[in-house]
């Protein structure tokens, strides 16, 4: 593992942006990674809109079945904590589930992978990549 996805590279896989479907595609399995805060994150959206859920429940079950599921573990916490406080006293804050992403990929030395560069590109030694973008 090496790229941890945040949830809105996910959302922007199933909505077609293709610079992101083709670097999904251009990734080896073995280097993708989810959190399974990500995974609450969208299993939450599915919830809020049952139609939808329906028609793209198929397609997102089946790319995370194609990717590791890194859990929310004790020394993720410990970093995470550690996130939030330097964010805070920089004033600088971000919200909850980003400061755990942040945690889990900050803590196992991973990319994160997010159009939300705004608020990850806050966190120091934080690897930060935007698929929207084009990479060099």
């Amino acid at each position: 593992m090496r790229l941890l996805l945040d949830t809105n590279v996910i959302s922007d896989f199933v909505r077609g942006i293709e610079t992101v479907q083709a670097n999904l595609r251009a990734s080896a399995p073995a280097d993708l990674a989810v959190s399974s805060i990500t995974v609450m994150e969208v299993m939450y959206g599915l919830a809020r809109n049952p139609p939808r859920a329906r028609r793209i429940s198929p397609v997102v079950e089946a790319l995370l079945a194609t990717m590791n599921v890194v859990e929310f573990a004790e020394a993720d916490a410990r970093e995470t904590g550690r996130v939030r406080a330097e964010l805070e006293q920089a004033g600088r804050p971000i919200g909850l589930c980003d400061s755990m992403l942040a945690g889990i990929a900050r803590h196992r030395r991973l990319t994160m992978v997010t159009h939300n560069t705004r608020e990850f590109g806050r966190v120091d030694q934080l690897h930060v990549i935007d698929w929207h973008a084009p990479q060099s």
